[in-house]
Parts: structure tokens; sequence; C-alpha cells
């Protein structure tokens, strides 16, 4: 029975959470169930979850990311910067922001991969140097708005009520699950994080497919900090700092350990969802800041638990 009870809850444990949390949620404040509530939360949610879809590959292939929140802040300050709101300039900001995106996953990857840095510090380092330089580029004030296309990426709905954000995360999810499950490449992912040395001895070049998986990560990322910067409209420069954490956070919730070779999508999407909405109940039920996060840490670690069957 305990068996039994192991693997519903390390192959479902997130979805049992989250459908735990809405019971929860729905009993002590019913506004936080609310459709209309609800889908607020996947519009922020998105932003997260398009961010911790690059993450999920990286832990799965033994890789991690720390600058994914000044990442995004970067990125919100480049569409602040060159557009001022112009909508002239939007197609050229956007591909700036792309190419910026694949930039700095391909300068993780190879302090990764050709350097042998730890990924923990690499990425530490690179988001240090990343704030560093919008901090010496705004001056520490960052100014203007975006574009009304990024605007709309961010805020708008199609139909009336389905955020655009919302589809863009689902597509993507859909992609990069195809990729997993599909392509020899998510083949790769999965071999380079399960165990790199028989990878490398049965033809894989680990190397290649690592800095790719930071690369694609970066991209995402950097896709994030468009629809981050369009919700938020004006850029702020802490916007991203809770980003790190809460993107590794989601990840190991789905499913995904760091032990490699093992995770989906599914799972990341599922526990971007949990991480969003558990910070929002907090918040209606009026726990000051300092109570949300002793909270929300508690309630992330239990569910880690849980989800992962850990035995003493």
């Amino acid at each position: 029975m305990k068996s039994m009870l192991n693997k519903v809850f390390q192959r479902g444990g997130v979805y049992i959470s989250l459908i735990l949390l809405l019971i929860i949620s729905g009993i002590i404040s019913p506004s936080t169930v609310t459709p209309m509530h609800l889908l607020r939360i996947l519009r922020v949610a998105s932003i997260l979850g398009i961010m911790s879809i690059g993450q999920t590959l990286l832990i799965i292939s033994k890789g991690i990311d720390l600058s994914v929140g000044a990442h995004a802040t970067l990125i919100m300050v480049i569409i602040s910067g060159i557009t001022l709101g112009n909508p002239k300039y939007t197609f050229l900001v956007i591909i700036i922001c792309l190419l910026a995106g694949l930039l700095i996953g391909f300068i993780n990857g190879l302090l990764v991969v050709k350097f042998n840095i730890e990924p923990l510090v690499g990425s530490l380092g690179v988001s240090t140097l990343i704030t560093g330089v919008y901090y010496i580029y705004t001056k520490g004030f960052a100014a203007g708005v975006a574009p009304p296309f990024i605007h709309y990426v961010g805020t708008g709905t199609v139909f009336g009520f389905l955020p655009v954000s919302l589809i863009i995360w689902t597509i993507l999810s859909g992609i990069v699950i195809f990729i997993l499950k599909r392509t020899i490449f998510g083949r790769y992912i999965y071999a380079c994080g399960a165990n790199p040395e028989a990878a490398f001895t049965a033809g894989i070049k680990v190397s290649n497919v690592r800095i790719l998986i930071y690369m694609v990560s970066g991209l995402l990322t950097a896709i994030s900090g468009l629809v981050l910067a369009g919700f938020l409209n004006s850029p702020t420069l802490v916007a991203g700092s809770s980003y790190p954490l809460d993107s590794i956070a989601a990840v190991i919730i789905g499913g995904t350990t760091f032990a490699g070779g093992k995770g989906n999508i599914g799972g990341t999407v599922a526990g971007s969802v949990v991480i969003v909405f558990l910070a929002s109940f907090l918040t209606i039920i009026g726990l000051g800041q300092a109570g949300k996060f002793i909270f929300q840490g508690l309630i992330i670690l239990v569910l880690v638990f849980i989800y992962t069957g850990r035995k003493k």
C-alpha cells in the first residue's frame, strides 16, 4: 500500500498538490477560485512558466541557471531603453532581445562546458555581470515603457478572456514536450543528464548538446522577459529578483530532480502554477511579507518531499 502511494505521488504529486491547494483556497477565500482570478493567475504564471521550461531542460541535463532573473530584467531594460514606447522599433527590439538571450545562454554554456565551472557558480557570476551592466546603463533608474505590441503580449487577451501570454506558454510547452518525447535531440538531453560518459561513448557530442541546451534556455528566458516587460509596461530593476529560485522550485516540485536524466515539462507547468497561486493566496489572506516567505518556503519543501517520495 505504501509503495503504491509513493508511486502515485511520484507520478502525479504536483497535480494532487495543486488540486488540494485550490480546494483549501476555495474554502478559505472563495474569490480565489473564480474563473477570472484563475485566468489572472495563469497570466502571471506564464512568465515564470516560460522561464521554467528552459530551467527544466538544464536540470534534466545536470545544469542550472541562476542568471534568469537578471537576464529577464536586462530584457526589460533593453526594450524600454531602445523603444521608449515607440512602436516603430518593436520588431528591432524583439530581434535584439532574442539574440541577447541566445548570447547569454551561450556564455553560460561556455563557462560550464569549456571552462569546467560549476553551473551554480558560473551562472551566479553571469547574473552579477548582467546586473552590473544594466545598472551602469540605467544609472540605477529604469525609464521608458514597452511599445504597444509587447504590452499587448503581456496583458492582452484573445476572445476577450484568454491571455495571450498563456497561449504563448502553451505553444512553447507543446513544442518542447514534442522535442523531448519525439526527437533525437530530446533523447540526447536525457542521455547527457543520466550518464554523460555513456552518452559520449555512444557517440553523442555531449559538450555541444549542453551548450545548445543553455542557448535554448537563454532564448526562453528572453521570451519570458519580453512577456514580463509587456505585463509591467514600465520596467523595474528588481522585477526579476525572485525568478531564479522560483523557477528552480517550479521544476523540482514538478518532478525533475538534480540527479539528472529525468523530468518532464507537464510537471513544471503545474509547478509554476502552484508557486504563483500559492503566493497570491498568501497575499489575499493577509500574511505579511516575512510570514509569506516562510509559509511559502515550508509548503514548497513539503511538496518536494511528498512528490519525490523521500524515505528516512
